[in-house]
């Protein structure tokens, strides 16, 4: 790997970290190409500005206080792994899960993420915010 590589990876990593650490729509969209393909649990894949937009405002209507902290990355071949401890309320209740994301980078910004995460622990507080919990289903239904 080259130096100029680790340096954009590295310069990378610290807008990723900053924008987690407060997140805005803006922050986190810009982090991701326009035709960018995001695959996590609980949700369909989803792919391109429009939809990640989309995705991002139903995940926050879901947890709305959600920020990230960035614990440790790697970066192997072309593929860079983040681990990202991912924290809010949903509810009254708070939520606190663990991320390993696989970031495909194109240039400066992501081609494709797909992150890896046990959802178990944000099960009980939807399960215990029926509002919430009603939102989500008719989501992934709809």
């Amino acid at each position: 790997m080259s130096n100029d590589t680790l340096v954009s990876v590295e310069t990378f990593v610290k807008r990723f970290a900053d924008a987690w650490a407060d997140p805005t729509f803006e922050r986190l969209i810009a982090l991701v190409h326009t035709d960018a393909e995001l695959i996590q649990p609980f949700s369909r894949n989803v792919i391109g500005h429009k939809k990640i937009d989309r995705w991002l405002k139903r995940t926050f209507a879901i947890i709305p206080d959600l920020r990230g902290e960035v614990i440790s990355w790697a970066y192997r071949g072309d593929v860079l792994f983040i681990e990202l401890r991912l924290y809010g309320t949903i509810g009254r209740r708070p939520v606190e899960w663990i991320s390993v994301d696989r970031i495909t980078l194109d240039g400066d910004r992501v081609r494709r993420r797909h992150a890896n995460f046990d959802p178990t622990p944000l099960i009980l507080p939807l399960a215990m915010s029926p509002r919430t919990l009603a939102r989500v289903l008719h989501r992934q239904l709809w």
